[in-house]
């Protein structure tokens, strides 16, 4: 969450980022559903938005819903510096873990509470006349009554969404000496008593109800105690006995089979990378990413393994 006083209106800043290469008025009454192509994936609804609305909504991030309210102690999601390394790395040197996420997220946050953050973080924004286009703004992040997947707005509002719920969970937790963290709709608690977190899913689930009146549920197929001495799993990610944080044994033993493919049988390859990949070399590079901003140890045993080139290769998406 920023803060600054207000300063400019709406339109003033809408040319200031635009030099007037698009009209205000367009803007404030686009036809956001004809600006979206929409597809499905792991039976979800994205939508992607236009170019054009791309531009718009990040521009109402940059002026209005990056000031909202945020509990910056809990939540890793969508803020710079954090990721799902940093809510996991919290949980290292735990013993006991309860982690949770929350059904349906983004689809449960309706217009209406869209307005609610917007109404209750007016003081924070640095625009002098928000509350003139409300109405404006709500038709252009949300469609039919939810808050949509793909819109790069959602994120930011999506952690606003919870503020209250992190501050009353959160100030649970201290009292307790657990450790929370939040990454967009995953919830991870832990500590080094087993007691303090047998009340932990009762708790969660009181209070998203209590301030989001029952619409707002946990997935009880993703919701699990666990304790060091069995595997750790957090976020894809694995916490070994020591501490130290690392990539599934899944991860590495798909990828190592599929370098030693290239290495010795194309067919073979492209056809492990159909089955496992979908066929997407940007999959694998983005694999990489995550093992280097993760554990670079295995990175660089990749590269003693199978050498630099190879590596670099996927890592530029270079295959021929």
């Amino acid at each position: 969450m920023k803060n600054t006083s207000p300063s400019i209106t709406l339109k003033e800043a809408f040319d200031s980022t635009f030099h007037h290469k698009f009209n205000f008025n367009d803007f404030l009454n686009l036809d956001v559903k004809n600006e979206c192509k929409s597809f499905y994936k792991n039976n979800k609804l994205i939508l992607n938005p236009s170019v054009i609305l791309k531009k718009y909504l990040r521009f109402l991030n940059n002026f209005v819903f990056d000031y909202s309210a945020i509990n910056i102690d809990v939540v890793h999601s969508y803020i710079k510096g954090r990721n799902a390394y940093t809510a996991v790395e919290k949980h290292a040197h735990s013993k006991y873990f309860f982690q949770t996420d929350i059904n349906n997220f983004f689809n449960s946050i309706t217009t209406k509470d869209v307005d609610f953050i917007l109404t209750n973080n007016l003081y924070a924004i640095p625009i002098s006349d928000i509350d003139k286009y409300k109405f404006n703004l709500l038709n252009l992040v949300t469609i039919d009554n939810i808050l949509p997947i793909g819109f790069s707005t959602s994120p930011s509002i999506s952690n606003t969404f919870l503020h209250a719920f992190d501050n009353k969970l959160n100030n649970y937790c201290q009292g307790k000496n657990i450790i929370y963290t939040r990454y967009s709709d995953d919830i991870i608690l832990s500590s080094n008593n087993r007691g303090d977190l047998k009340d932990a899913e009762e708790k969660i689930s009181v209070y998203l109800n209590l301030f989001h009146d029952g619409r707002v549920f946990i997935n009880p197929r993703k919701t699990k105690h666990t304790h060091k001495g069995e595997k750790i799993k957090l976020l894809g990610m694995v916490i070994l006995p020591s501490g130290k944080i690392t990539v599934d044994m899944k991860v590495k033993k798909q990828l190592e089979i599929l370098l030693h493919f290239y290495i010795n049988d194309k067919d073979k390859f492209l056809d492990y990378l159909k089955n496992h990949y979908h066929g997407e070399l940007g999959t694998i590079s983005g694999q990489l990413n995550y093992i280097n901003s993760i554990d670079n140890t295995y990175l660089y045993k990749l590269r003693r393994k199978y050498g630099n080139f190879i590596i670099d290769t996927f890592f530029n998406q270079t295959i021929k």
